[in-house]
């Protein structure tokens, strides 16, 4: 059975990209989320566009390891395998 630390560094680690992409398609392109999901996402580049929203989960690792958080360092980085592991099956599908 995980830590409750753990479950919580997982959801932070599965929320954070989610909304570092809304926040990056709204506010810096400028286009809406339903444009930007119609017409700019494909197949080709799904992975790589998941792969730039990992980046946040990168800094809030790092974050909680600088402040001893270490279990949910450990869920986010649980995170972000699992969204590792849906590239490679979106990737190669």
């Amino acid at each position: 059975m995980m830590n409750k630390d753990v479950m919580i560094g997982l959801l932070i680690g599965i929320i954070a990209p989610i909304i570092s992409f809304i926040v990056y398609v709204v506010l810096y392109r400028g286009d809406t989320l339903e444009y930007f999901i119609s017409n700019l996402i494909t197949d080709r580049n799904l992975p790589a566009i998941i792969s730039l929203s990992l980046l946040t989960n990168l800094a809030i690792f790092f974050l909680n390891i600088r402040i001893r958080r270490d279990d949910w360092a450990r869920g986010i980085l649980l995170a972000t395998m699992l969204y590792g592991f849906a590239m490679v099956i979106l990737k190669f599908t």
